[in-house]
């Protein structure tokens, strides 16, 4: 590997970890899981070295290879079903994204997933629905049913009256 190689490969690291982390983080809720599926999306990215077409396109492939890695690990038979909620906890922000987040990890992982994608990631449906390669409408639903079993979490939670 060349010196330019490595430079462009550290610079898409400095880039798009963060992301990476975040939805391996959603979907395995485990800190040390995540980070391993990081580094695997990386190491799968560097030995493809695919050309890309812009920052976007770089940032959801790396994306669509960490969810496929994420679903990999959950499928996988060695793998106890421990929830790990204060590992995600720890990588919030904030008190209230804390709080949100809180909610949020209740959710099945596909709700789960496409909500954070959506509102902490900034993609929009059809990107969403391009990274896990369903349909836009199942995305849609996805986000509309995601958003009312939270909202009705929230609710017996105190945080809204209905």
């Amino acid at each position: 590997m060349t010196d330019s190689e490595k430079q462009y490969f550290s610079d898409m690291y400095e880039k798009h970890a963060k992301s990476v982390y975040g939805v391996s983080l959603m979907y395995l809720k485990n800190k040390e899981d995540a980070e391993e599926v990081v580094g695997e999306t990386f190491i799968r990215i560097m030995q493809a070295n695919p050309e890309f077409e812009s920052d976007s396109h770089e940032r959801a492939y790396l994306i669509r290879t960490a969810v496929n890695l994420c679903a990999n690990v959950l499928k996988s038979s060695w793998r106890k079903n421990v929830v790990h909620d204060e590992d995600v906890l720890m990588y919030m922000s904030t008190p209230e994204e804390e709080s949100i987040m809180e909610e949020l990890l209740q959710l099945p992982p596909k709700y789960r997933a496409v909500l954070y994608m959506h509102y902490y990631e900034g993609y929009k449906a059809q990107e969403i629905a391009d990274i896990m390669k369903v349909s836009l409408s199942a995305v849609l639903s996805r986000l509309a049913r995601g958003r009312k079993k939270l909202k009705d979490i929230l609710t017996e939670g105190g945080y809204f009256y209905a």
